[in-house]
């Protein structure tokens, strides 16, 4: 079991200069097998994929595929202004590093994911999703 903890940067292009999101945030990971692990991204969900091995500087490359839910909020202000909201099934798919320079603790260098929503009736947006932070280890951890 792992938790992660960081600093988290979404780059949503649109019309004009898109829109950057930014600030904390968390996952928790539930190791199926060492290779394999169930994870709850933010609000996505589904597999992650290391390959793990021993090396010189504790390197575990990563991937993964993960499915959840984006919403957008707009608001008009002034006179006639309004709010709408809107809600999509999304996807990231991407992968990551981790240095590993304790038993119970992982620094994650980079969690890079390509970012799908679909905001809009037949429509979709290319996005971008990176992070990075640090992981803890409960219940003992590799070595």
């Amino acid at each position: 079991m792992e938790f992660f903890g960081g600093y988290s940067l979404a780059r949503l292009p649109g019309s004009g200069p898109g829109n950057n999101l930014n600030g904390a945030l968390g996952s928790f990971g539930w190791s199926l097998k060492p290779w394999l692990q169930d994870v709850i991204y933010g609000n996505h969900y589904g597999p992650r994929f290391f390959r793990r091995g021993h090396n010189r500087w504790g390197i575990t490359p990563f991937g993964e595929a993960l499915i959840g839910g984006s919403r957008e909020d707009t608001t008009i202000t002034g006179t006639g202004g309004y709010t709408t909201s809107a809600n999509c099934i999304s996807y990231k798919v991407g992968g990551g590093l981790d240095i590993h320079p304790s038993r119970h603790w992982d620094i994650r260098v980079f969690d890079a994911d390509y970012y799908r929503t679909a905001f809009g009736t037949g429509l979709h947006q290319n996005n971008y999703w990176v992070s990075t932070g640090v992981v803890f280890r409960l219940f003992g951890g590799r070595e």
